[in-house]
C-alpha cells in the first residue's frame, strides 16, 4: 500500500519517538493515561456468552491494548499499528499483533464486536475513510471506542489547552526524549484537531449512533462510545 507525505511523516516520527513513547503520554496527561483507558475498557459492554473479537487501532506501544486483556481474559484482542518501532515495543505486552493501516484495514466485513482507537484519530490522514473501514468490519451490535485529544471550545480551557500543546510538549519532549522536532508535531498539528461537535459529526454521516462523550483535562480529551448503526 502506497502511503502520502502525511502519512510517511508521521510514521517517521512514531518511529523514532517509540522508545519514550510511554513516558511522554505519562507526562503529557499528568498520569491520567491509564486511567482514562481502564474507564474507556470498563465502558466497554463485553458479552459473557460468547468470545469476544476485539480490535485495538493505532495500538502503538500496546499500552490500552494489554489494558483490554486485562480485563478480557477470554476474548481474541488484536493490536494493529503501521509503526514497527511501536509494535516492537508493544509485543513485550501483547502477542496478537498486526502492522497495518486504519485505511486499509485486513479484516472481514462484520468480524469485530468492538474497536478502539487511543489518540490515534487525529493522525488519519482520511478520516472519513478509516471510519469507513471501521465501519465495515464492525459487526452490526458492535461498538467504537475511543479516547482522543479534541479542541475544547471554553476560552479559557482552550489557552490551557493551547499552553500546553505549543510550549509544553515541545520543551518535554525535549527534555524527556531528546526529540524536540517531534513533539512539535504536536502544536503544529492541534488546528486540525476535531472539536466535540465535529467527531460526533463525523461519526453519524459514517455509520454510527449513540455516541456518548465524556470530558477529561480541561475539555480537551474525551472518552468516546458509540454503537453501528444497523
Amino acid at each position: 500500500m502506497e502511503k502520502n507525505t502525511k502519512s510517511k511523516n508521521i510514521q517517521f516520527m512514531f518511529n523514532k519517538i517509540a522508545k519514550n513513547y510511554d513516558l511522554m503520554n505519562c507526562i503529557m496527561s499528568f498520569g491520567n493515561h491509564k486511567k482514562w483507558e481502564q474507564e474507556i475498557v470498563q465502558s466497554i459492554k463485553f458479552n459473557s456468552k460468547k468470545l469476544n473479537k476485539i480490535l485495538d487501532i493505532a495500538c502503538g506501544t500496546g499500552s490500552l491494548t494489554q489494558e483490554i486483556i486485562k480485563n478480557s481474559p477470554n476474548n481474541n484482542v488484536i493490536g494493529l499499528d503501521f509503526s514497527n518501532a511501536m509494535l516492537s515495543i508493544a509485543k513485550n505486552k501483547v502477542s496478537n499483533l498486526i502492522l497495518g493501516d486504519s485505511h486499509y484495514l485486513p479484516f472481514k466485513k462484520n468480524y469485530f464486536d468492538h474497536i478502539t482507537i487511543a489518540y490515534g484519530i487525529r493522525n488519519f490522514e482520511n478520516i472519513t475513510q478509516s471510519l469507513q473501514e471501521i465501519n465495515y468490519v464492525l459487526n452490526n451490535k458492535g461498538t467504537l471506542n475511543i479516547i482522543e485529544i479534541i479542541k475544547p471550545y471554553n476560552n479559557i480551557k482552550s489557552f490551557i489547552f493551547n499552553l500546553g500543546f505549543f510550549i509544553l510538549a515541545p520543551f518535554f519532549g525535549m527534555i524527556f526524549s531528546n526529540n524536540f522536532s517531534a513533539y512539535l508535531y504536536l502544536p503544529k498539528s492541534s488546528n486540525t484537531f476535531l472539536t466535540e461537535k465535529g467527531i460526533n459529526s463525523l461519526l453519524q454521516k459514517n455509520g454510527f449512533k449513540k455516541i456518548i462523550i465524556k470530558k477529561k483535562a480541561f475539555g480537551s480529551v474525551i472518552l468516546l462510545n458509540a454503537l453501528k448503526s444497523n
